[in-house]
């Protein structure tokens, strides 16, 4: 089935004009775009772009037909805490202008998915950073050092007093009968 691609936001500079494919379902026509165009390769900084499908709520409406032969990809807006608000402010405007003008009825959802997205950031807890949290042993005791692999060894000498470091602890114990 020939289905229409169009690509709303940032991912319009990828190209120009609808993108016509053959494909049977929804994901199989968002993989070929996506493979095929050079805007879409993944980069070192930002990693894959994020991307929402308008029409598509649910990860099994991937799996069926276009509706209309049309698919809308619009970039899948992400932050942290602060991005929340942005984000349902510009759902609230993306819903109005599908509202208001006719024949953008795609808008509605993208603005609506846009809200729950916004809703969800401000309901998820802040992740910690794996920097700032501190990594302790759960198994070894307090006056024992613990270091990850890869850590330098020092060669003390002298009349210092130091804990060792273990340099091995991944270990299993099998138990058989007999």
């Amino acid at each position: 089935m020939k289905v229409k691609v169009f690509l709303h936001g940032y991912f319009s500079k990828f190209h120009e004009g609808p993108i016509e494919v053959v494909a049977n379902t929804v994901a199989e026509a968002v993989t070929l775009v996506t493979r095929q165009l050079p805007g879409f390769k993944p980069n070192a900084v930002h990693g894959r772009h994020r991307l929402t499908v308008a029409g598509c709520p649910e990860l099994e409406d991937l799996f069926r037909p276009a509706k209309d032969g049309e698919i809308h990809l619009v970039p899948q807006f992400v932050g942290g805490k602060k991005g929340g608000f942005l984000q349902i402010v510009l759902g609230i405007a993306l819903v109005a202008v599908g509202w208001m003008v006719p024949g953008l009825g795609w808008l509605l959802q993208a603005g609506a998915l846009a809200i729950l997205g916004g809703i969800a950031q401000f309901l998820m807890p802040t992740p910690d950073s794996e920097d700032t949290a501190q990594k302790k042993s759960r198994y070894l005791g307090a006056p024992g050092n613990t270091v990850e692999i890869g850590t330098r060894v020092p060669i003390l000498c002298g009349e210092d007093l130091v804990y060792g470091h273990y340099l091995s602890f991944d270990t299993d114990a099998i138990i058989t009968d007999g």
